[in-house]
């Protein structure tokens, strides 16, 4: 896959523009509460714009969908303006000019530095620290639980303890939350622009099919390096109040669910040979996150086919990916790899 160019010998497809419109507010609206739904849907439409040729036009819509945010929450536009860019406009010239892998990376940066800048606007706006701001917002949603539990049973006091685990963890873990859901609507928001892109007549370098989906070795690191801090932060008895130990933890988490998705392409490899249909593998995939979430098997199982290829993939550090349809001429685009 290559840069994207538009199709000259394609014929002029109008540029709807009051309907990009109407979904990029739909996204945006969205993306107050849900943004891993919102964004890739306002992505979509901004990148339509974007490969028709109206560049100032999806700047302006961008601008306007974020604003409109104002009407639910009015802290809406600082953040959801700044996600619309990331996710329209730069995204789109991304899959462009760079890799898919450039693109995700990129997006899930600048998308988690804009939740971190909310988290520590809202504690700076409270005059309180970053941990004491969530810990009390922790504490606010898990309130209503804890009142419910009555008496001091056995079941009562185990109750008590899960809740109190569920805050500490949050509070331990929230940078690798933060990231983590940045990285899955980031990956949403690829799709989505791919999807624009084809729609709209013009050709960028396109995630692979899931079960080709195979990532760098590289990823690898984020696992010795959080085990290493775990193992430093032991060492050293808890240094700083465990600050070696709190990187390292979420060093892990978040190369568990990229690994997770290295394993889902595993399954998705398997229920292809299978046969199964379109609705027993969403099942699956369904089924393979439950289970993550308790006992990381799909992320292990990701793990093991970086060394192993259960897949048989042609490696030479990464899968290939069959390129897009030729144009008229016959001349196809370069092929392009997810991961360098």
């Amino acid at each position: 896959m290559a840069s994207a160019v538009a199709d000259n010998n394609a014929p002029a497809r109008p540029v709807r523009l009051p309907l990009a419109f109407v979904a990029c507010i739909l996204g945006a609206l969205l993306s107050l509460g849900m943004p891993y739904f919102g964004l890739p849907v306002a992505a979509g439409a901004l990148a339509w714009l974007w490969y028709r040729g109206q560049r100032l036009a999806t700047f302006a819509v961008a601008i306007v969908s974020g604003g409109l945010t104002f009407l639910l929450n009015p802290a809406g536009p600082l953040y959801v303006i700044p996600f619309l860019l990331i996710v329209g406009p730069l995204v789109a010239v991304l899959v462009q000019h760079r890799s898919v892998a450039t693109a995700l990376f990129v997006s899930t940066v600048l998308m988690s530095s804009v939740w971190f800048g909310m988290v520590v606007g809202a504690a700076s706006a409270q005059d309180m620290s970053v941990n004491g701001f969530l810990d009390s917002v922790v504490k606010t949603v898990t309130q209503p639980a804890r009142d419910s539990i009555v008496g001091d049973t056995a079941a009562a006091r185990d109750s008590r303890e899960q809740i109190t685990y569920l805050e500490t963890a949050v509070a331990r873990l929230w940078p690798a939350v933060i990231v983590i859901m940045s990285f899955f609507t980031a990956l949403g928001t690829v799709l989505a622009v791919a999807l624009s892109a084809r729609a709209s007549g013009a050709v960028v370098k396109s995630p692979p099919e899931l079960d080709r989906l195979d990532l760098s070795p590289h990823v690898v690191w984020g696992l010795i390096v959080g085990g290493a801090l775990l193992a430093a932060d032991t060492f050293l008895g808890g240094w700083h109040g465990g600050v070696l130990g709190a990187v390292g933890e979420n060093m892990l988490r978040i190369t568990q669910w990229v690994l997770f998705l290295q394993g889902v392409a595993v399954f998705a490899g398997l229920y292809k040979r299978a046969g199964f249909s379109p609705l027993s593998k969403a099942f699956g995939y369904v089924l393979l996150g439950i289970t993550e979430a308790f006992l990381p098997l799909v992320s292990l199982t990701g793990l093991v086919d970086m060394f192993v290829n259960v897949r048989k993939l042609p490696r030479d550090g990464v899968a290939q990916v069959a390129p897009p349809p030729t144009d008229a001429s016959g001349a196809g685009p370069e092929e392009d790899r997810f991961t360098e």
